[in-house]
């Protein structure tokens, strides 16, 4: 509790101390105007296009608006981040406990949760990531406490699947891959052909079922199938055009000018998604051997020790980067390998990891996309990181009492 109560303290300051009262960037008023235009028409939109974002945090923050005003909203909505920070920690508590068997484990990997600086900082913006990364965590948590249970399609198995749906609301990143999340884990506890199919069946099932609101509304908006959000496209080309040699995401320096204003000017919202793929596709087909180099740079940067952005790549900003995040990842590849062995329980873990990092190896790459996968490190840190400190503390207690 007095972990929890300090994660909850330090978000609040930093709301009130470090943010201003408003916004800070152009991402943030984009999700804050979705919210306003659902309060206000019912309506879900971004800008003039109706499916660029999925409807998660638009649907979260229009509460805040809704109850407290757009006056207000920022705060309110800082101070429920700041809640769901704490809630992440407990959540990364339970999934040590379930993988490790040991609380001191799981203690070391909810205090580094409670006050890792990414966490504090995200949860003062107005943007996707701490709402998904909640789900996220949720549903790991749920995936192996559905383990624990022996893998039955019960009610942990529906908690989990609804986590990952509700994440999958607010950030299109996992697609398809919570039901083979699920089917992974029953694979690794050993389960035979025929289970791994019901589960696959009934998996697939009920996250279709969860997703299908968000399809009959896009089925109705654009009269066709559109499962996620059109967004990607975009995000697509700007990884993939001449200009985007160094994998950066800037819309003004990565993009080829006159081919992101024609087709940025198509008005129809598939259409243009579907132009801006097709660009790319057709520069990686002409340069397939620069598509490889440009994935290694963004591997580079996704996993990058520093922050990638000019404005956050010197300073006390890079200090808190190397010396929080740099020991953590050390710490994650130390327990990996330290935990080889127990790799049916480590596949999740690893599948989403892998998952992720080619997603945003193929498209764009930064920090912040990386950020999910931060609390499963921390996880993995914590093993060797508590193994030390009990050897020191042995050591000290022999060097006091040699007897």
């Amino acid at each position: 509790m007095w972990i929890w109560l300090g994660c909850l303290v330090l978000c609040l300051v930093v709301d009130f101390f470090y943010f201003p009262n408003n916004t800070t960037f152009p991402d943030e008023q984009r999700f804050l105007a979705s919210a306003s235009g659902l309060v206000q028409t019912g309506q879900f939109r971004v800008g003039a296009d109706r499916a660029w974002d999925m409807p998660g945090p638009a649907m979260f923050f229009a509460v805040a608006v809704y109850w407290f005003g757009s006056e207000w909203a920022v705060t309110a909505i800082r101070v429920v981040q700041a809640l769901l920070v704490a809630f992440q920690s407990t959540m990364i508590f339970t999934i040590a406990v379930r993988v490790f068997e040991d609380r001191l484990v799981a203690t070391v990997a909810a205090t580094i949760a409670a006050f890792y600086p990414f966490f504090i900082y995200y949860q003062g913006l107005l943007l996707s990531e701490t709402l998904f990364n909640t789900f996220l965590v949720a549903g790991f948590a749920g995936l192996y406490w559905w383990r624990s249970r022996g893998l039955r399609i019960d009610r942990a198995f529906v908690a989990t699947c609804v986590c990952f749906a509700a994440a999958t609301m607010s950030k299109a990143t996992l697609t398809l891959l919570p039901p083979l999340l699920l089917v992974a884990t029953a694979w690794a506890a050993r389960q035979p052909p025929r289970r791994l199919f019901e589960l696959s069946l009934a998996a697939s099932l009920l996250y279709v079922m969860l997703l299908l609101p968000w399809w009959i509304r896009n089925y109705q908006t654009f009269g066709t199938f559109v499962p996620f959000a059109t967004g990607s496209g975009i995000n697509f080309y700007i990884g993939n055009n001449p200009n985007s040699a160094d994998g950066g995401i800037s819309w003004v320096t990565n993009v080829e000018p006159e081919v992101f204003q024609r087709i940025n000017a198509i008005p129809d919202e598939l259409a243009r998604q579907q132009a801006f793929v097709n660009a790319a596709i057709e520069y990686i087909k002409r340069d397939p051997a620069g598509f490889l180099v440009r994935m290694g740079k963004k591997l580079a940067r996704f996993w990058n020790v520093v922050p990638n952005a000019a404005a956050f790549n010197s300073g006390i900003y890079k200090v808190i980067s190397i010396v929080t995040y740099g020991p953590v990842l050390l710490l994650a590849i130390v327990g990996a390998v330290r935990l080889r062995k127990r790799w049916d329980m480590l596949l999740p873990i690893g599948l989403l990891m892998a998952y992720f990092t080619f997603v945003h190896a193929v498209t764009i790459a930064s920090l912040r996309y990386r950020l999910p996968l931060e609390p499963f490190l921390i996880v993995l840190a914590a093993e060797p990181l508590a193994r030390a400190g009990q050897w020191l503390s042995n050591a000290i207690q022999v060097h006091q009492d040699p007897k």
